[in-house]
């Protein structure tokens, strides 16, 4: 009997040792600022893989604009993200109109026994409880638990940095940007930031809004 349980306690570590993480950081990232960065670091240190999931909202309501109306796009969002994560070799960016059906979907069809799905929340709001149910979607073998991860870089808030984007500086942003990245990066965020679009839609709401 003793025998048994302590095979079985040395079966459960080897499993865990072995154990392949796979960690999933959905989110808006309108714009991504280093906060974002910090938090996907974070995972990308501690998972095999890092699935980066940026929503593409298709309602009205849930669109990021500058207050001119100009829309920052999941494109957007993820060439950004892209320049942030260059260092990150096991990051992979998803663009989804439906960011947590796209991770209960990934959990139900693309996971395998073994596997452990490290779902990356900020702790902000009721984002963790988004995930509640997603372990009884996972085929048997596979574990999926919601990680709360916490930095003074996710206190900054998008919507204040886009406050600065109808006509943004490098002077204005700079402080919002993750701190690897290089000058010439920075220049190219920039650019990109610069080139936002306003689009028939962002019309009408600038109208409206009038």
């Amino acid at each position: 009997m003793i025998f048994e349980k302590l095979v079985n306690q040395f079966l459960a570590v080897l499993s865990e040792q072995n154990e392949e993480i796979i960690a999933m950081v959905p989110g808006s990232f309108k714009p991504p600022h280093k906060g974002h960065y910090e938090m996907i670091e974070h995972f990308s240190n501690i998972s095999q893989k890092t699935i980066v999931v940026i929503s593409d909202p298709q309602s009205e309501k849930s669109i990021r604009r500058t207050p001119s109306g100009k829309q920052i796009t999941a494109q957007e969002a993820r060439e950004i993200l892209e320049i942030y994560t260059r260092n990150l070799s096991n990051v992979e960016l998803i663009v989804s109109s439906q960011p947590v059906k796209w991770v209960y979907d990934y959990v139900a069809e693309d996971t395998t026994p073994g596997q452990k799905i490290l779902l990356g929340v900020s702790g902000k709001g009721d984002d963790a409880n988004r995930y509640l149910g997603a372990q009884k979607y996972a085929p048997e073998g596979v574990s999926v638990e919601a990680s709360v991860f916490t930095s003074s870089g996710l206190d900054v808030s998008a919507s204040t940095i886009r406050q600065l984007l109808d006509s943004p500086t490098l002077g204005e942003i700079n402080q919002f940007l993750p701190s690897h990245i290089s000058k010439q990066d920075k220049e190219q965020i920039l650019q990109i930031l610069s080139q936002l679009e306003e689009s028939e839609e962002s019309s009408d709401w600038v109208l409206s809004a009038d």
